[in-house]
């Protein structure tokens, strides 16, 4: 049985302080037997970043992109990328940005900033929440996931204009929030391939990111700012580097 201790124990020897502004991809089940479960997960994070930080999790809705004339409902709309990431969404968060595949949901002293923008925003682009909190030097903590799972990459590639990542809109698309319905022009993305193992040697050399463990999963700690100078020069040299096609 894990303790919350613990918990925080791990979380100050990956390096996270009081005032982060945090990323969290999460594999709840990595983890292991938390006593208090999901609940004392949550409470160990905003310990370990206080009453100035900021906890930010994706509430990503792939599932709609196969919906004729979707509709993202901002409270009704469950998560599909963990569990961890729903329950914080639904006990915890105290807002949601609006888009059609890409929201994020959050609690914290930036909170409202992180989750304010235009809405017809790409889900990734530098003014995304994610976006926006690399920009201001958050930290993406990836608990019990690899890097091809690394959004934050995505960002570097939207600001870089790689040749690969394309944008669509989706006609009809709209959003729920207070039950009523609004357009929603949000674009989303062409699929494609990519291969973020490839950032690893480059990431660890340049210091941006720490290795360690939460409970029984294994954990990154990964600078926003740090990720974002080493792969925009990566990209730079190479635009199709993170591409997983390319040589």
């Amino acid at each position: 049985m894990i303790e919350a201790n613990e918990l925080l124990e791990d979380l100050r020897e990956l390096g996270v302080e009081s005032g982060d502004l945090l990323c969290i991809h999460s594999s709840y089940k990595s983890i292991g037997t938390v006593n208090g479960g999901a609940d004392t997960v949550i409470k160990s994070l905003l310990t370990a970043t206080g009453d100035a930080g900021t906890l930010l999790f994706p509430a990503f809705t792939f599932y709609l992109l196969n919906e004729e004339n979707p509709v993202f409902d901002v409270v009704e709309s469950p998560s599909c990328v963990g569990y961890l990431s729903e329950f914080f969404r639904c006990n915890y968060a105290t807002g949601r940005s609006i888009h059609l595949s890409h929201s994020y949901s959050a609690c914290g002293c930036y909170a409202d900033k992180l989750l304010t923008h235009d809405l017809g925003i790409t889900p990734c682009g530098i003014d995304s929440p994610l976006g926006k909190l690399m920009q201001m030097g958050g930290k993406i903590l990836m608990i019990g996931c690899g890097y091809n799972t690394l959004t934050a990459a995505h960002v570097a590639e939207e600001l870089m204009k790689v040749p690969y990542v394309r944008f669509k809109e989706t006609p009809g698309a709209r959003y729920r929030r207070a039950g009523i319905l609004h357009p929603l022009s949000s674009k989303t993305v062409y699929p494609f391939h990519y291969d973020f193992e490839r950032l690893a040697p480059y990431l660890e050399e340049s210091g941006a990111v720490r290795y360690g463990k939460f409970g029984a999963a294994a954990t990154m700690l990964i600078s926003g700012r740090g990720l974002l100078e080493t792969a925009c020069k990566l990209l730079e040299n190479s635009p199709c580097f993170l591409e997983k096609s390319s040589q």
